[in-house]
């Protein structure tokens, strides 16, 4: 009995052990878990900055060049290889003057192919008129001829009846007589009115077959002039920029080489990164200084096609211009996109490349801790703080490559 006592109390007391144990590896497992990842940075390798409160500049800036204010296109009309080249960039020109000239001879045997066949076709459609003028020849002299006979016929009939009428003619005559005119006046009307509608038909045929020659003149027309885009010509008058080309080198048809600058005035062009795609608008009005001069500058147009991460913008002086503009010069650009404000900021740095902005590590004491953040609008200089950090905290602005992985840092001096 005393042996089934002992042997329960032991059985409890392993079971205890096991249920301590297990509460043990889940508290254990439980602190493992909830342990933030922390990683040794040295002080020197950071950049630590302050959340400031003052005026915030909702400002961009960017680098613009001169550009001619009208300019206008030198498109290739006819693709080919560049066979000769008659003007330089830089080179003021004259409408019409010529500037290049490029070879296809796979389109130049298709020209004449065409020009071969649209003109068998004018030939041909000259011969229908031709011959639709010797029907009504034919059709003249047939009713010519029924009028003839008819009158002939009526004159023998008078004579006949007045033969008749004073009993010197035979009956047999005048009937005879009588029977012709009948005969030569029903052939003279069918002949009439089979000419009449003949006449109505070879008009529309007419009219029909002259049309045809004449769209066809103008195709031909065309086709020739169509030959002539194998030379390249100015567009305008101007002076021709942009323009880079080598003899034997293969052009496309509509491929641009170049632009003709009309010269009446000079415009702005900047590239823009696309993060302020749907913060730039027409209107928005900038500085620009030139020789301790500024100058105000408005955005008159938004070029939305996006291009290795860079979009277009064009701006037209306000008021007074640089009188000494030259196309091709380079100014850096102030634009202001709204109002300054009284906000919170914090220096900008690379570490929004690996944060995007929604969190920052805090500084406090030798420790830097990962916290969630809202950034607002952005300048040159700075970001806007919307929540999660206060005024006077220290924050790190250096690059996160090594750290993001991290909750908690480590500064070690």
């Amino acid at each position: 009995m005393d042996t089934k006592i002992v042997k329960k109390k032991s059985k409890l007391k392993f079971v205890s052990i096991i249920i301590a144990s297990a509460l043990a590896v889940s508290v254990f497992g439980w602190y493992f878990l909830n342990q933030k990842k922390t990683y040794n940075v040295k002080s020197e390798d950071i950049t630590i900055d302050e959340v400031t409160n003052g005026k915030f500049e909702d400002m961009l800036m960017v680098t613009a060049q001169t550009q001619s204010l009208n300019s206008s296109l030198v498109n290739v009309l006819e693709g080919g290889a560049v066979k000769e080249i008659f003007a330089e960039d830089g080179q003021m020109l004259t409408k019409g003057q010529p500037i290049a000239r490029v070879y296809n001879p796979n389109t130049e045997f298709n020209y004449l192919n065409q020009e071969t066949g649209i003109m068998q076709q004018i030939s041909q459609m000259r011969s229908s008129l031709l011959e639709l003028k010797n029907q009504e020849f034919s059709q003249d002299k047939e009713l010519l001829q029924s009028q003839n006979d008819y009158n002939t016929a009526l004159q023998t009939f008078n004579l006949q009846k007045r033969l008749y009428d004073a009993e010197i003619g035979k009956k047999t005559d005048y009937d005879i007589a009588l029977q012709n005119l009948n005969y030569q006046k029903d052939r003279k009307r069918i002949v009439e009115k089979g000419a009449s509608n003949e006449k109505t038909s070879r008009n529309a045929q007419f009219a029909a077959i002259n049309n045809s020659i004449n769209q066809m003149e103008k195709s031909l027309n065309i086709l020739r002039s169509n030959k002539n885009n194998f030379l390249i010509m100015s567009p305008a008058s101007g002076r021709l920029s942009s323009f880079n080309i080598s003899l034997g080198q293969n052009l496309t048809s509509g491929e641009s080489i170049g632009k003709i600058d009309l010269m009446g005035g000079y415009k702005l062009v900047a590239k823009v990164d696309e993060y302020y795609i749907n913060k730039l608008t027409t209107g928005i009005k900038g500085t620009l200084d030139n020789n301790g001069k500024e100058y105000e500058v408005i955005i008159t147009k938004i070029l939305p096609e996006v291009k290795d991460g860079q979009f277009s913008v064009e701006l037209n002086f306000i008021d007074a211009k640089i009188s000494t503009l030259k196309i091709g010069m380079t100014f850096g650009v102030k634009l202001k996109l709204s109002a300054d404000t009284q906000s919170m900021m914090i220096p900008k740095g690379n570490f929004y490349k690996d944060t995007n902005g929604k969190w920052i590590f805090v500084v406090k004491n030798n420790k830097a801790e990962k916290r969630n953040i809202s950034l607002g609008r952005e300048n040159p200089l700075y970001y806007e703080v919307v929540s999660g950090l206060k005024q006077g905290e220290s924050v790190i602005t250096s690059d996160y490559s090594e750290l993001k992985k991290y909750e908690l840092l480590d500064i070690q001096k």
